[in-house]
């Protein structure tokens, strides 16, 4: 069993403090947070002794034999977060986003590269089995050359907290998932958006929280992608509902499953690759992989950089109100 200290254990956390918990692999050693109730609560239910719950993180470090640190803070403490445990030797696996900017996602990234340490993001929207599904048919050349994607996510979230106060908090907090979903399944890093944000008269966040963007990939396939968190109703499941033409045949992903169209009116549904893990579970058998073998993670920080610039490449389209590429932001 590799030893893991997690850090944020309430919100986002407590999903993968159950997953640790499950995992034949891993073993919670030690919890930290700031807020004392939730991290003694959530101690006594996993069975964690008090003494190897903290609320700073140095002291936990300084008092635990560990492997591996698991960051599910939010981003604006990644970076000291992460640097710190890869600075004292700890293998990393962190919530995405990968920072709160780019700047500090490549000074992650460098970071890890410097004490040598693997340094993996939670893209756990790959891990699922229509994902996976779709990746390989796509890859595969099922459905022949891709020629362009249609992508609309409308969720109508209320969390309260920090992603109500965020600028634009639908593109920073959510679409890199739809983004990197797109890098997995079509095998390309994003080029270029060109994005327009929407302030809907009904918007309960501070900042804009819908956007449509126009999305060049690497390879040269066009994506069309509308989202909003403002939904109010018939929202569609989180991964959105997705339609991939190829030359050969159409790929339909949504809330029903995956289905294969071609013509003239053929519509079959596709069976999807067996996972008998998913989700955090999946990224937990990964990462233990990586660290076991060395072999750098398919999310490793270096990886992601496209995932997260492309959230702020749509930014700048929508702020500059023109066609930017990611390697504008990337240098």
């Amino acid at each position: 069993m590799k030893r893991i200290i997690q850090v944020g254990v309430g919100g986002m956390g407590s999903e993968w403090t159950q997953r640790v918990a499950e995992s034949n692999q891993w073993k919670a050693v030690a919890y930290v947070d700031i807020n004392e109730e939730i991290l003694h609560e959530t101690a006594k239910k996993y069975g964690v002794p008090k003494k190897q719950c903290f609320t700073k993180l140095e002291d936990a470090l300084n008092a635990t034999e560990a492997d591996a640190l698991l960051d599910v803070t939010p981003q604006q403490f990644r970076k000291d977060i992460c640097c710190t445990a890869m600075e004292q030797g700890l293998d990393v696996l962190a919530e995405k986003p990968m920072a709160d900017t780019l700047e500090n996602a490549k000074a992650l990234a460098a970071c890890a590269q410097k004490h040598a340490r693997i340094l993996m993001i939670s893209q756990n929207y790959r891990y699922q089995p229509a994902a996976q599904t779709a990746r390989q048919l796509v890859q595969q050349g099922e459905m022949g050359n891709i020629g362009y994607v249609g992508i609309s996510f409308h969720k109508g979230p209320r969390f309260g907290g920090f992603r109500e106060t965020m600028p634009y908090p639908l593109v920073l907090d959510m679409s890199i998932h739809h983004f990197d979903l797109m890098r997995a399944i079509l095998d390309s890093d994003i080029h270029s958006i060109e994005a327009l944000s929407i302030n809907a008269p009904w918007n309960w966040n501070k900042g804009d929280a819908t956007v449509m963007a126009l999305i060049e990939m690497e390879n040269g396939v066009g994506v069309n992608y509308f989202a909003s968190w403002i939904s109010t109703g018939l929202d569609t499941s989180w991964n959105g509902t997705w339609r991939i033409e190829g030359s050969h045949a159409s790929l339909i992903w949504d809330n029903e499953g995956l289905f294969l169209g071609s013509p003239p009116d053929k519509k079959e549904p596709v069976k999807m690759i067996d996972m008998p893990s998913v989700h955090q579970a999946r990224l937990l058998e990964l990462f233990r992989e990586a660290l076991d073998t060395g072999i750098e993670p398919e999310t490793s920080g270096s990886r992601n950089i496209n995932s997260l610039a492309a959230t702020y490449t749509a930014v700048r389209s929508v702020e500059e109100r023109r066609r930017v590429t990611v390697r504008e932001l990337l240098g």
